[in-house]
This record gives structure tokens, sequence and C-alpha cells, in this order.
């Protein structure tokens, strides 16, 4: 088991305000959709969420058995990096599964397998990197991480992917996920409107 944290704390200004948490797929918020995949494999799982009034109905609505917690970054709105620190402080696992709040299609396959790769390789991430892009979440990262995290926010350094720079880690590239025969359809998010619309298009 690990723990699966869920980055839900951004001001949604690309999506003009609307939370893209809750946007609804296939009949399901997304984050309803989220914590049902991750369940699968983490036994615990964080929303970190600034702003978590809007998500406490939707929490509450879990199965008991399911262990959800919320909480807010440390240093606040400084994007995915402060989002890591503070999912960090919680975890009780040694491996973080951390996503984004606007991914709406998950592989808890996926991440078992990038998980397992991370355990044996004795690295700090295994990062998703398809077509030659890094996407730095629905990776799996190692609970140590947050320290570094904390180094880089004090330093006023926000970029997520100047984590990266200073931590170990490993790609998980196309042909991984081919040898596991797993789609990688998993990393798909929405950042805008315009986003949003063509993936509902692209499910009919």
């Amino acid at each position: 088991m690990m723990t699966g944290v869920i980055l839900a704390g951004g001001l949604n200004r690309r999506m003009g305000g609307n939370r893209k948490a809750l946007l609804p797929v296939e009949g399901q918020p997304i984050l309803l959709r989220q914590l049902k995949e991750m369940s699968k494999i983490c036994n615990q799982i964080i929303v970190v969420a600034n702003e978590s009034e809007a998500f406490i109905p939707l929490i509450e609505s879990m199965p008991s058995t399911m262990n959800v917690q919320l909480v807010s970054d440390y240093y606040v709105q400084k994007g995915p990096l402060s989002g890591i620190h503070a999912a960090a402080q919680a975890a009780s696992h040694e491996f973080l599964w951390i996503v984004g709040c606007d991914m709406p299609f998950l592989s808890s396959e996926a991440a078992a397998a990038m998980a397992q790769w991370c355990q044996e390789a004795n690295v700090d991430a295994v990062i998703p990197v398809l077509e030659g892009k890094v996407h730095p979440l629905h990776g799996i990262y190692s609970r140590l991480v947050g320290s570094e995290a904390e180094v880089l926010l004090k330093q006023e350094k926000y970029r997520l992917m100047g984590l990266l720079d200073h931590i170990d880690w490993l790609p998980a590239e196309n042909v991984f996920f081919e040898n596991h025969h797993l789609p990688t359809q998993f990393v798909t998010n929405v950042n805008t409107p315009e986003e949003y619309n063509a993936m509902l298009d692209n499910l009919t």
C-alpha cells in the first residue's frame, strides 16, 4: 500500500474559476473518479486543498473504510510543489502516488507498476515520460522528497520541474507501459474549458 495524493489547491483561473476537481466526467466529478481509482491500491488518500469547503460533501460521502484526509498547504498558493510538501508531512506510507485534480483517467495499475520499480531501484521517484514529455504528476515519489521540496520553497523556487533536478528519479517511458500492457491515457488533464470539452467529445 501507499499514500495517494490529489493536488487540488489551484485557483482554477484557466478554467474560468470552475473547480476542475468537481467537473463531471461520465456522470461523476473528477475527484470522485480519482478517489475510487486510488482506493484500489492506497489505504490513505490526501487531498491538498486550501479552500476545501466545496470538497467536504463529496469526501464525506465516501465509505467509512476509505481513509481520505483534507490538508492545506504550509506554503500557500505556491503551486504543486507546496502541495507535495504538505502531503509528505501527512503521509503515513513511504511512497506517494501524486496526481493533479484535473486528471480524469487515473490508472492504479500504472501507479502500482511504477511504485514497484521505484522501490526495487531504490530511487526517489518514477515519473512518466511519454513521447519525450515529462509528466511529473501521476508520478510515484518517496515521502522523503518533501524535505527537498521545502528547501526549494524556502528559496522561493516554485517550479515542480525544478524538484526533479534535485532528486534521483527514473523515467517510465512508453516502452515501460507497453511492456506492462498498460494504456497511457492516465496522463490526460484538463486545464481549460476547451480541453475539457475536447476530452468529453473524445468519450462519445
